[in-house]
């Protein structure tokens, strides 16, 4: 009897009958406290599903394991195992006497299977146990009874050619599960469950104790068509489709989750993070089941558990802040040509200073750089959207766009820095030029706070030139990039001063925002001062009262 092995035992509950396996059930419920209580309810594979899974959670203790056996031997175990003894020895005499093993159906491999009534092995079977690894059963075939067709088995090679549609909000780092098959449920045959069970290793564990932020366990589900794609050539990536009406659990508690996609577009939902209410259970070798109810689902998906590197919303926000950045001299720059091209026609254009995710004021001011509108949209709400529903099109024109095509825009971030929060729009000339309605603020006017994104290490991540111009003529001249750009020190800046020629000039005590790019003190400011001229005899800076009404 401690010769029997697990994949046998779930070879012989593949011969099961419904009622044969609720006496199994009942038995197990019964004479066996330390086996967990098992649910009737169900069709023969989620039956015979949560009786091998019991099987299995048995074979890990030996006295456990030998008591399993003792009660199952007189419910027909000790029958069964008769019936492959006898078939076992009339296959070794048919190949001591033809030199070959008997036909190739499905008692013709090793480990026969005795025939039960009519039912052929692997038909409407249940579940099958991953023979020579440490994952455990899962349901391969799922058929309908009332199918002539039997469901394929997936093969458990196929976990090292899967791969999904890349996402920077996670990265597939090994596969946990075995594949499994949920099977078609086209509206007249109702709702349909389809489960899977297994265990974590102790370096699993420990990633997802230690490191819930960084590592999860997460669903991954896609179409069968899109999944054959993926692992035959030319394997093109598959993307994370569930059943349009379906709802996930994990050991008998709900996700909590809308897995609902968009029947247009593929790709629209996100992999469910299985332990998002603290349901998963986090002990090394302790069994988890993740069970997916569906209906409306006219073709076959395969799902499979993955743990995964996650990246947040706010990470890749500080992310764009760091790498990718276009400063606002190039876009100016880029404004200027297209005024220049007599095929563009410009002219001044409102630019709202506002989310149109959000409706709240740009925080961190973004587009992509395969849009052409001068339009922002705020980084983080952008980011949090697609986290929890991957569209990544722009909000403002509407095309397909990637993360990596993202851009915190210097120009954007320089107007937020001089308008007061109040201040929800801005009218931009087509020379890069802006103001606001009544002309109050403008392109000159002061710097009223800092920027609240962090400045990269280089003006600009794309197209700027070392040396570029500013708007006023003044020329700024950058150190290498080599060295990390020191806190801005901030002196108040006084106003412009128009003198009577047409000059602009700054009084004597006026300074300017200095950047510390240089550890040694070699920032360099190049201004050259215009033609002094003298100065008119009486300079007013204050408001009077009749400005103020």
């Amino acid at each position: 009897m401690e010769l029997l092995t697990v994949p046998e035992l779930c070879e012989y509950i593949g011969t099961l009958k419904v009622a044969e396996l609720k006496e199994h059930i009942k038995a197990f419920n019964e004479r066996l406290p330390f086996s967990s209580h098992i649910r009737l309810s169900g069709n023969k594979p989620e039956l015979a599903q949560r009786l091998i899974e019991a099987v299995v959670a048995a074979s890990t203790v030996s006295r456990h394991y030998n008591e399993m056996l003792i009660v199952m031997m007189p419910l027909g175990l000790s029958h069964w195992l008769g019936d492959v003894a006898r078939m076992r020895r009339a296959s070794q005499q048919y190949m001591h006497m033809y030199g070959h093993s008997p036909g190739t159906g499905p008692a013709g491999t090793s480990g026969t299977r005795p025939a039960s009534g009519t039912q052929t092995g692997g038909t409407n079977g249940g579940a099958a146990y991953v023979a020579g690894t440490s994952r455990l059963p899962t349901d391969t075939s799922l058929s309908s009874p009332a199918s002539s067709r039997s469901t394929p088995t997936l093969a458990q090679g196929s976990l090292k050619q899967l791969h999904f549609w890349p996402s920077p909000f996670y990265e597939v780092k090994e596969f946990v599960s075995s594949i499994v098959q949920v099977p078609e449920a086209p509206p007249p045959s109702g709702r349909r469950q389809v489960g899977m069970s297994f265990t974590l290793s102790a370096q699993q564990v420990e990633l997802l104790l230690h490191t819930p932020s960084t590592y999860q366990l997460r669903l991954f589900c896609t179409t069968f068509e899109h999944f054959m794609a993926s692992v035959s050539p030319p394997k093109q990536a598959a993307p994370v489709e569930f059943p349009h009406t379906s709802e996930a659990r994990i050991n008998d508690r709900s996700l909590g989750v809308s897995l609902k996609g968009n029947k247009k577009h593929v790709g629209r939902v996100a992999p469910p993070n299985l332990n998002r209410l603290g349901h998963l259970h986090l002990q090394p070798n302790r069994l988890n089941r993740v069970e997916l109810s569906y209906a409306n689902a006219p073709m076959r998906y395969t799902m499979v558990i993955a743990l995964c590197k996650v990246t947040s919303a706010e990470q890749l926000t500080e992310q764009l802040k760091l790498k990718q950045y276009r400063s606002k001299e190039s876009v100016i720059e880029k404004m200027r040509q297209q005024a220049q091209d007599d095929d563009i026609v410009t002219g001044a254009s409102t630019l709202k200073l506002t989310c149109p995710l959000t409706y709240v004021r740009l925080v961190t001011p973004c587009r992509a750089n395969t849009c052409d509108h001068i339009q922002c949209f705020d980084a983080l709400s952008f980011y949090s959207m697609n986290e929890q529903s991957p569209q990544w099109q722009c909000p403002v024109c509407s095309q397909d766009i990637k993360s990596e095509d993202l851009r915190l825009d210097g120009y954007v971030e320089d107007i937020l820095r001089r308008v007061p929060a109040h201040l929800d729009a801005v009218l931009v000339e087509s020379d890069g030029s802006w103001h606001s309605a009544d002309d109050q603020y403008h392109s000159g006017s002061p710097i009223l706070q800092e920027p609240s994104s962090v400045q990269p290490d280089t003006q600009d991540m794309l197209d700027t030139p070392e040396d570029t111009p500013e708007p006023g003529g003044e020329t700024i001249s950058l150190t290498p990039a080599s060295h990390a750009m020191a806190p801005k020190t901030e002196i108040a800046t006084p106003p412009a001063v128009q003198s009577p020629a047409g000059r602009t000039w700054l009084p004597d005590n006026a300074t300017l925002y200095l950047s510390q790019l240089d550890v040694d003190g070699s920032a360099q400011v190049d201004c050259t001062p215009p033609t002094p001229l003298p100065p008119p005899d009486v300079i007013d800076l204050t408001f009077s009262s009749d400005d103020d009404s």
